[in-house]
């Protein structure tokens, strides 16, 4: 699972339980005298309690912001040529790679997502409609490798992964 996925997982969890929270605590607010008392109390004087839960949930919020906006920033792949660095969004990467596979696979476009690892690693995941030999990975590994340094000038070995749907 990408970190973003589970990133987003982690949130989505945290919000649906404070919902049933919040849910709970209404339909039992009625039936809790003492609670509600305790309740009305707490925010007519407020202690040091409401600093300590306030101040939790304002920096969970900020690092939350924080992780998201890490996960949701743009990736690029580093390109040095002739001294020069040259840096390609995944965009591009993906449209080249998706360019190639509708030539194979018209109706199903099968990059299932394409990760960039540090500044010079390509690793393409790939779910693809039918099983297929393996001489058609190896030849699909090599004219991949080949549109990539014709396109992007990229030399080095590509990781293809292939995922079952």
């Amino acid at each position: 699972m990408r970190s973003g996925n589970l990133l987003f997982s982690a949130v989505h969890f945290f919000v649906i339980f404070l919902i049933f929270g919040v849910g709970i605590l209404f339909l039992a607010l009625p039936y809790a005298d003492y609670f509600r008392i305790q309740l009305i109390n707490l925010l007519i004087h407020p202690s040091d309690l409401c600093f300590v839960i306030g101040g939790s949930l304002l920096g969970f919020g900020v690092l939350l912001f924080i992780l998201l906006f890490v996960m949701n920033r743009r990736r690029y792949f580093q390109l040095e040529m002739k001294g020069a660095k040259i840096e390609v969004e995944e965009k591009v990467i993906r449209d080249s790679v998706s360019t190639y596979f509708k030539t194979l696979f018209p109706e199903h476009d099968p990059v299932s997502e394409i990760t960039i690892k540090g500044k010079s690693m390509i690793e393409l995941f790939i779910s693809l409609p039918q099983e297929k030999e393996e001489a058609f990975f190896v030849q699909m590994e090599e004219e991949l490798g080949g549109i990539l340094a014709r396109r992007l000038g990229y030399q080095n070995p590509i990781s293809l992964t292939f995922v079952e749907t």
